[in-house]
């Protein structure tokens, strides 16, 4: 098989889904792909992982690509990649935040008892402090509790915080 253009191999591929024509595209595309991964700044654990799945991105490419668009193949496909990229680097945080804290009593361990409680504290602000800082409560269960939405808990919880300082 004597094919050079892009444009030829995707065209046979889309009829055919040949794994050989795939297999000259993956040789043709694995610098563009781990030139990305150096790019991002991966951590070299994850490398493998992004490259498979670069490797999947240029299959759907393959198949999505439409040269009606006014644009090269090897373009979309790195539009495509660098989102993804992008996407899979946000997602794999190395913080998580666990928004119940009481379901992992064992981890979550702080004392509150050496905390004073603040001063001028409004009504709200005071059920507030009780439930949240001495009850451990979390912030769905006091607003279900008092009949006030989610984001009123919040705020009430950062102007304590305000106050404790």
């Amino acid at each position: 098989m004597v094919l050079k253009n892009d444009y030829e191999l995707i065209y046979l591929y889309k009829n055919t889904q040949d794994d050989d024509i795939f297999q000259i595209m993956i040789q043709k595309y694995s610098p563009l792909i781990w030139k990305n991964i150096y790019q991002m700044y991966i951590e070299p654990k994850d490398y493998d992982d992004f490259y498979q799945e670069g490797v999947i991105l240029l299959h759907q490419a393959m198949l999505t690509f439409d040269d009606t668009k006014n644009k090269t193949f090897t373009r979309y496909f790195e539009l495509i990649l660098v989102r993804r990229f992008v996407y899979l680097k946000n997602k794999t945080k190395s913080l998580i935040l666990y928004p119940k804290p009481e379901l992992f009593e064992s981890v979550y361990e702080e004392n509150f008892d050496s905390i004073q409680e603040p001063e001028n504290l409004a009504p709200l602000e005071k059920m507030i402090y009780d439930n949240y800082f001495i009850e451990k409560k979390i912030v769905t269960t006091i607003a279900e509790e008092l009949k006030i939405s989610e984001k009123s808990v919040k705020n009430a919880i950062y102007r304590i915080k305000t106050k404790m300082k």
